[in-house]
């Protein structure tokens, strides 16, 4: 997801992966399917087959901790902030963990355009001393809302094919 706001020489915008399912969703589904398994390998221990119990625990154990991992990337953020002098980049989850500020006067997005229709456009903030990319996990559209508000604000843009532009 994509959003820009603006005021007087002053734009934000915010990059935020997309997000189907919030994480009480995904603390229901992981519920019900826990269930499930715990009422077919209860049965199964009922019959005799009761070593059938650690491998549900052990499924039910990793389902949790892969969909705790997947629901937690979901909820990272990144904050473009341009002003007349500087351009600062905040990344994180749930609040700012990192961030990069860089004089605006000699810093430039850097566009890598995709190669093929399975690939992404790459966008990065260069200066003279380092490089960082940014809006690594929104998908192709969002990608291109996000490159489409960068030029229309005060920033230069420069892509790799630069001379098919």
């Amino acid at each position: 997801m994509v959003k820009l706001d603006q005021s007087d020489h002053h734009w934000v915008l915010t990059l935020s992966p997309n997000r189907s399912a919030n994480w009480a969703q995904t603390k229901l589904l992981v519920s019900i399917v826990a269930s499930l398994v715990l009422i077919i390998s209860i049965a199964w221990a009922f019959i005799g087959a009761w070593f059938v119990l650690p491998f549900a625990g052990i499924e039910v154990g990793l389902l949790w901790f892969i969909s705790y991992r997947v629901s937690l990337y979901t909820y990272q953020q990144q904050v473009i902030t341009i002003t007349d002098a500087s351009i600062k980049l905040q990344s994180g989850t749930y609040r700012p963990q990192k961030d990069w500020v860089f004089d605006r006067n000699y810093t430039h997005v850097a566009l890598i355009e995709a190669q093929g229709s399975f690939d992404c456009i790459q966008m990065s903030l260069i200066d003279d001393t380092r490089r960082v990319v940014f809006g690594e996990f929104l998908n192709q559209a969002d990608r291109i809302i996000a490159l489409k508000y960068i030029k229309a604000l005060p920033v230069t843009v420069l892509s790799d094919k630069w001379w098919q532009a």
